[in-house]
């Protein structure tokens, strides 16, 4: 019986099949494993592959190496499944793998986010906030954790974590438009630890505490943010976090009707 691989870059690297973890060896192997990953359905040319796995340590023979150390990959992943490899293709200008949304996590993820969109732009709000749950529980943790490359945490974990962060917050967003203030507070306290400096974080952990009846709470965090920025970055709060404490401290009743779901991102 034929096993599906399934590869998982949101987060430490990981390859299935079935319900078994292919084990991936440290190093080159999964470096090479995951610049194909993270570029999957394209070809890579060879020197941005070669960059990725040696860096400032090129071999001498680099075009040669990566071939070595690409047939080893193939030898990883037939010990999972004995096709696995065949999804490895290769041409005189690189290398690629062809991976389908349900056989990768990052692809799933950006499907997701699609969906997410669509739903936006019909005015479905309940369903642009399952896609973005269901995107956003694909995350097992900051990508590519294992995965000891300078170039891909320097090009692509960025952008990586830059679309997470962007889900996020539109999720919440959707959240408090659709009065569901009480369930955030603790999921923004626990973003703010992880990201301390994101102050729209911030704000929304501000707006849910006053729409919860808890003002002083609300401007506490406020003033907590404005602290933090001054003390380690020297700045003071931006311009739509000043606007929003003063508005809570006028009690703006805007800040409690009921509010249209935010347009589309």
């Amino acid at each position: 019986m034929t096993h599906e691989s399934r590869f998982h870059i949101l987060g430490p690297l990981e390859v299935t099949v079935g319900d078994r973890q292919v084990r991936v060896p440290a190093g080159r192997q999964r470096v090479l494993l995951a610049s194909l990953l993270v570029d999957a359905n394209e070809i890579v040319p060879v020197e941005e592959l070669v960059e990725r796995v040696w860096g400032r340590h090129r071999p001498r023979h680099a075009r040669g190496a990566l071939h070595t150390c690409l047939t080893r990959l193939r030898h990883t992943l037939d010990r999972g499944e004995p096709t696995a490899s065949t999804m490895i293709r290769t041409t005189a200008a690189g290398y690629g793998i062809a991976a389908p949304p349900h056989h990768l996590d990052h692809l799933r993820f950006q499907e997701l986010l699609r969906d997410a969109r669509r739903a936006a732009r019909r005015g479905d709000p309940a369903g642009e906030s399952a896609a973005l749950a269901e995107a956003l529980s694909i995350w097992r943790g900051p990508p590519l954790a294992d995965v000891p490359s300078e170039s891909l945490h320097r090009e692509v974990v960025p952008k990586l974590t830059e679309q997470w962060l962007r889900a996020v917050e539109r999720s919440n967003a959707l959240a408090l438009a659709l009065g569901r203030h009480g369930e955030l507070i603790g999921e923004l306290r626990a973003l703010i630890r992880r990201h301390p400096f994101h102050e729209r974080f911030w704000g929304q952990l501000m707006l849910a505490l006053y729409r919860c009846g808890r003002q002083a709470e609300a401007l506490q965090a406020y003033a907590s943010v404005r602290e933090r920025l001054r003390r380690e970055l020297g700045v003071e709060p931006g311009r739509e976090l000043r606007r929003l404490q003063l508005a809570i401290l006028r009690d703006d009743p805007g800040l409690t009707a009921r509010c249209s779901v935010p347009t589309g991102w």
